[in-house]
């Protein structure tokens, strides 16, 4: 099946969990966390290519062509989302910011690498590929801010090209089912 067609059948059964921390119009986000803030380093940004849009970018962040910051009020859950999208959401808010990516459906979403959270597999199933880095990244604002590894979750055609065709260490993979958690 073609990418395209999976992703818009997928997309229907996306399912964002728990929402935490997000204002009664599920789109603001409240109380962050230290490490909600932390920034992606620039050695990763360099290996993708040219970002259109960061839509949940940090204060000094010049990741994507428009960075978008809470703290101008440019809220990336209630603009439209355009071109190919870089997303490091805050941690504590990555179902929110997965479903606006899978609504959107061209770019890269980032996210901690924990294949039995309640949370990945629906991400892993919908964007269908998911690169796992082959390193830990230590991102930028904390030390020792990542103590488990990574994944780029990739939505699109483009996404899997920059991925397959960059320098970045780790591994590429295919969802080709998932079976959720019955409790």
């Amino acid at each position: 099946m073609h990418y395209c067609t999976k992703l818009v059948k997928l997309k229907q059964n996306f399912s964002t969990g728990i929402i935490l921390n997000v204002d009664q119009n599920n789109s603001r986000i409240t109380n962050m966390r230290k490490n909600d803030t932390l920034r992606t380093p620039q050695w990763i940004i360099d290996q993708l290519g040219h970002i259109d849009l960061d839509p949940c970018a940090g204060e000094f962040t010049t990741i994507g062509d428009v960075n978008w910051w809470d703290g101008r009020g440019e809220n990336g859950l209630e603009r439209e989302w355009f071109g190919f999208v870089y997303c490091n959401p805050p941690f504590s808010q990555k179902e929110v910011w997965a479903k606006k990516m899978v609504e959107h459906g061209n770019g890269i979403f980032i996210v901690p690498e924990r294949g039995s959270a309640p949370w990945f597999g629906p991400i892993a199933e919908t964007s269908i590929y998911h690169f796992i880095m082959g390193k830990k990244i230590n991102f930028d604002g904390g030390p020792s801010s990542n103590n488990v590894g990574s994944s780029l979750f990739l939505f699109g055609e483009e996404a899997i090209k920059r991925i397959t065709n960059n320098g970045l260490p780790g591994h590429l993979n295919e969802v080709k089912w998932f079976r959720p958690r019955s409790n």
